[in-house]
């Protein structure tokens, strides 16, 4: 290692070679590394879709859902199930299980277990789907006519062909891979029948429905034997009004008949939804744009921005385009941070730097920074990594700590430069020893820091898949110092030339190094005093975090998104909501610019987590400027709002939600209820909400039930319609025509498929006796009412059923009150141990659990102790191998939970007794780096301490020794801890996820760097003589003959 590090010195070219080469080669790195919002990822979640149009929920569960279920059962890698069983359409979620060996396998075996499913005739083939974070929306952009709050057949069908010539542009940006729409219907034809004109022309509607099919007709015949070989088509085609008007349903050879127009008007239409989706309180259509996976997401943003403010230029100003959901926000936020917060943070490194080293070993040490971002920026681009929020987060926790290295190399440079007095090779042959002595310690060092975010890379569930970079990167950043600190460093501040220095000459800091010295050597006589005392600060840190401190896995993340949900009185109609939630649109309409409201987007039928619920609740999501961009909190956002809400007619309560990051369902408390018996799971879920509003501690309490709609079975007496010449085909063609519509064709054209519906006008089915009185044709001249071969029966079902592994689910959700102080864990273990108990003995058979943030959080607890013993336990590993010795490393391990003390009493002292996911990894993080002091400490002492027996003598000495490390120990802490403070603070742009980071890794350094300066020491002196071998007596061994060996 001499030889290495005196071959850059001789060569100063190579060094500055390697230097600058590493910054050439990262300015190229750096653009072609693709920017994002996330690390890239495959979601374990696959969801399996069919329709079964017209199916009830019942029949969806029975005969699509339950198949396919039964099939799943025999996949091997599957952790659950889950289904929801709609009107028309069946909806599986696959959990697949973590870290199996070949996951594509599970997926290809769930396809094939899903196709091979026996399924209902009617159903169409299932599709499959697998989330992937290259395939995210990057920005959603709406589209409204400004005064048309409701969308006539005219307006919708201008809107919907702009949002398509919108859409067909914007596809051929290279940026854009895919879009998806919201709020956007698909035409349809419909033609009406009039129940009276059919029965007074004795026509039934199952003949109608075949003479239409038979009418359309575009068919190849073939090809002629001509010499052109021409091609024969038949065609038919009814397309338009015009098509329809003259065509004979029935008729005679002389072309007399019945003509549909006599029986039925054409109308042009959309297809039925149950919902209303809204934007800015205008019905409008919404765009999800999906970006291109060779594009990173600051590309696609800066290109479609470009592009919508091109296109609004060529239209009419009453369309309005909004963009909500940009993606690409937080990249550039978390971009400015760390270029904002990182260039403070380096400008003050380089202050500390230039005050304790001279100046050129200060700006080469300094170098190091962006020599190792730089070093970094190389390797994400050999490894496929991209640059993302947890990449960046990675880069501040290190850009102090990558500093350590080359401060330790430079400081002891400079102090045998500033001590020398023989010639330079003399000179060169010190330094470059004393350099190379320093390799192990320091790899140590950078080796205890690496692993304590190694156990990252094992962490489970959603939010593993987001942390697993930040080792990787920071093991990238510290090897990149490592080989900066061996290389460029030494070669740039060794002194070719030495300066002239009179003896006494010595740094200002040497003053310093002094009186700690003499301090220390006279507080070891009360070592004992001393380790006590922070024995019993420590326990005293743990009783603090036992009683006091609780664990949220987001405490204080400032929300983006607000959610209103709005009730009104039972039984009130989709347009009746549409109607009493203008009001509400019209004041957050007023208040955009006060509360800083991006935009909002309405949805009546549909909940906040997406599933249908009854028509009297709508759901309103409200976009807001990022926290650093407004004046006003979320909360105070919502008390401004709560205020102006007040006592609107109609309204019986609006609930307020904050959006909370990995929280799927924006609940705090979410219980899941497992039984197939409906009638006691919805028992359950009245007990169990009952207990949550008579609980201070919670609000918003909602038992996410399922539409009940009325049914009416229609059973068929087949020995009737047997001796009317009918079959049931011809009934239930008739029945569905007139209630649902039967699709006759589709029309396809350059635009979109357009399908061609029959059926009855609106009107006639607003009650069940107006079906009653369908007569259907039996072909003999008969004409037969319904009521003859049919008895209804009345029942009231769900419109959705909901299965977890294969029992009935329901979900009861709950928030809790952010002045009560409880956490969502004391809840669950309350809830658990006082109400689940009693429950489940009324009902056995019953499965009770908390699911969302409370068993994410569970998991995140098991990891992080895992993660702690596992890192205590690699870095024990890594300082036996460095110190060939069981005792060094306890003492060095010593700080460790001095370390976890001091991060304890920063959060009280900030008053944050609740803290966070990110408040645990900056504490891992501070647990490798807070040791590297003791390495470096401990090292010096073994090595430069002589064996004595006189007390005062060996504290003279420990204090001496410890005293030339104090400069290197405080420099390496300074730069590391002022490098962090300013994202902890925010100074120059606030982020919470980085803030809580930050926070406690910075300041647990800080405080357990000052006490390792005292407590190292004192436990060192108190076990010196198992740790010294130098001049240390050896023990003699007597012979035979009398003579001894030593």
């Amino acid at each position: 290692m001499k030889k290495f590090i005196q071959y850059f010195i001789d060569n100063l070219l190579i060094s500055n070679v390697l230097f600058f080469s590493v910054f050439v080669i990262a300015i190229f790195a750096w653009t072609k590394i693709p920017k994002e919002e996330m690390p890239d990822f495959e979601s374990p979640y696959v969801r399996i879709s069919t329709v079964f149009p017209g199916a009830s929920a019942e029949d969806v569960e029975f005969f699509i859902t339950k198949p396919i279920e039964e099939e799943l059962k025999d996949v091997a890698g599957i952790e659950e199930v889950r289904s929801v069983s709609s009107t028309g359409s069946s909806s599986i979620t696959v959990v697949m299980l973590e870290n199996y060996p070949n996951p594509r396998e599970v997926y290809l075996d769930i396809q094939d277990a899903a196709l091979r499913a026996d399924l209902a005739n009617e159903a169409k083939l299932p599709t499959f789907h697998q989330f992937k974070s290259s395939e995210k929306a990057y920005i959603d952009i709406g589209f409204y006519l400004e005064g048309k709050r409701d969308l006539s057949v005219a307006d919708r069908e201008r809107l919907q062909q702009l949002v398509r010539n919108f859409e067909t542009q914007v596809k051929t940006l290279p940026a854009v891979s895919g879009v998806d729409r919201s709020g956007y219907l698909d035409p349809e034809n419909h033609i009406l029948l009039s129940p009276a004109k059919i029965k007074e022309n004795r026509i039934s509607i199952h003949k109608v429905v075949s003479s239409l099919r038979e009418s359309h007709i575009r068919a190849p015949i073939g090809v002629l034997e001509d010499t052109q070989q021409s091609k024969v088509t038949s065609i038919n085609e009814l397309i338009d009004e015009s098509d329809f008007k003259d065509l004979l349903v029935t008729g005679n050879y002389e072309g007399e008949g019945i003509t549909l127009d006599q029986i039925a008007t054409f109308r042009k239409s959309y297809e039925k939804t149950n919902s209303i989706y809204k934007i800015n309180g205008h019905e409008g259509i919404m765009l999800n744009l999906k970006k291109s996976h060779n594009v990173d997401i600051l590309e696609a943003n800066k290109a479609t921005v470009a592009f919508i403010e091109k296109y609004k230029k060529g239209q009419l100003n009453d369309l309005k385009i909004v963009t909500l959901d940009d993606e690409s926000y937080d990249v550039k936020n978390r971009l400015a941070i760390v270029a904002s917060n990182g260039l403070l943070g380096f400008a003050l490194i380089v202050l500390v730097l230039f005050l304790f080293l001279d100046f050129k070993s200060g700006v080469w040490v300094s170098m190091g920074i962006p020599f190792t971002l730089c070093f970094t920026l190389i390797c994400m681009l050999i490894f496929d990594y991209t640059i993302n929020n947890m990449t960046l987060a990675a880069i501040i926790i290190v850009m102090g700590i990558v500093v350590d290295d080359a401060i330790i190399v430079a400081e002891n440079i400079g102090r045998i430069t500033e001590d020398h007095k023989g010639t330079l090779k003399e000179l060169m042959d010190k330094v470059t020893t004393n350099a190379a002595s320093l390799l192990m310690p320091i790899t140590s060092a950078i080796a205890t820091t690496c692993v304590a975010f190694l156990p990252l890379l094992f962490f489970g569930g959603w939010f593993g898949k987001f942390v697993y970079v930040l080792p990787f990167i920071i093991t990238m950043m510290l090897v990149a110092s490592l080989l900066e600190s061996f290389t460029v460093l030494p070669a740039h501040v060794f002194q070719r030339k030495p300066k002239k220095k009179h003896n006494d000459e010595i740094s200002w800091f040497r003053k310093y190094e002094d009186i700690y010295a003499r301090v220390l050597a006279k507080a070891l006589n009360y070592r004992a005093l001393i380790i006590v005392i922070f024995i019993a600060s420590t326990a005293f840190s743990g009783y603090l975090f036992k009683t006091k401190l609780k664990f949220v896995m987001f405490p204080r993340e400032e929300s983006k998104e607000l959610s209103l949900s709005v009730y009104t009185k039972k039984g009130t109609s989709k347009d009746e909501m549409n109607e009493y939630l203008k009001p509400i649109e019209d004041i957050l309409l007023s208040q955009t610019k006060e509360l800083s409201i991006v935009g909002f987007r309405s949805n009546i039928g549909q909940s906040r987590r997406g599933g249908a619920v009854n028509y009297n609740r709508a759901n309103i999501n409200i976009e807001i400027l990022p926290a650093d961009e407004r004046k006003l909190s979320a909360n105070q956002i919502i008390d401004i709002l709560k205020n102006k809400m007040k006592d609107l007619p109609n309204i019986e309560q609006v609930r307020f939600f904050k959006s909370r990051w990995g929280s799927g369902s924006g609940s705090t408390i979410e219980i899941q209820i497992q039984e197939n018996d409906d009638k006691i799971r919805a028992e359950i879920a009245d007990l169990l909400a009952q207990h949550q509003k008579n609980n201070k501690t919670l609000k918003n309490v909602e038992i996410e039930r399922p539409i009940n709609t009325k049914e009416y079975n229609f059973k068929i007496n087949q020995n009737e319609i047997l001796r009317f010449g009918l079959t049931p085909s011809d009934v239930t063609t008739s029945l569905r025509t007139f209630v649902q519509g039967t699709v006759l064709y589709t029309l396809k054209s350059t635009d979109e498929e357009v399908e061609v519906r029959l059926t009855v006008a609106k009107n006639y089915k607003v009650d069940i006796e107006r079906l009653k009185q369908l007569r259907i044709d039996n072909g003999t001249g008969g004409y037969v009412p319904i009521s003859r071969f049919i008895t209804i029966e009345e029942v009231i079902k769900p419109s959705n059923i909901e299965r977890v592994n294969y029992k009935r689910t329901t979900m009861v959700y709950s928030d809790i009150e952010e002045s009560s102080g409880v956490t969502p864990l004391e809840v669950a273990d309350h809830y658990e141990n006082e109400v689940f108990p009693d429950i489940l003995k009324k009902y056995p058979s019953s499965i009770i659990n908390f699911v969302g943030e409370i068993e994410e959080t569970r998991e995140s607890t098991g990891d992080f102790m895992m993660a702690g013993f596992l890192v205590i336990a690699l870095i024990y590993m890594i300082l036996t191998i460095q110190f060939k010795s069981l005792s060094a490393p306890l003492i060095i391990m010593t700080i460790i939970p001095i370390g976890v003390s001091g991060v304890i009493y920063i959060l009280m002292a900030h008053n944050m007794e609740i803290f966070g996911f990110f408040a645990v990894i900056g504490a891992l993080g501070m647990i490798g780096v807070v040791v590297n002091d003791s390495i470096v400490l401990i090292d010096k002492l073994i090595k430069d301490t002589k064996f004595t027996t006189d007390k005062n003598e060996l504290f003279k000495q420990i204090g001496q020794i410890s005293s030339t490390r104090l400069r290197a120990i405080i420099l390496t802490t300074l730069t590391t801890v002022i490098g962090v403070l300013p994202t902890a603070y925010g100074f120059a742009g606030y982020d919470s996820m980085l803030s809580e980071m930050m926070l406690t890794m910075g300041w647990g350094l800080a405080i357990s760097t000052v006490i390792t300066l005292f407590l190292t020491p004192a436990i060192f002196s108190l076990l010196s003589k198992f740790l010294v071998t130098e001049n240390k007596p050896k023990k003699e061994v007597f012979l035979d003959n009398g003579q001894t060996i030593n």
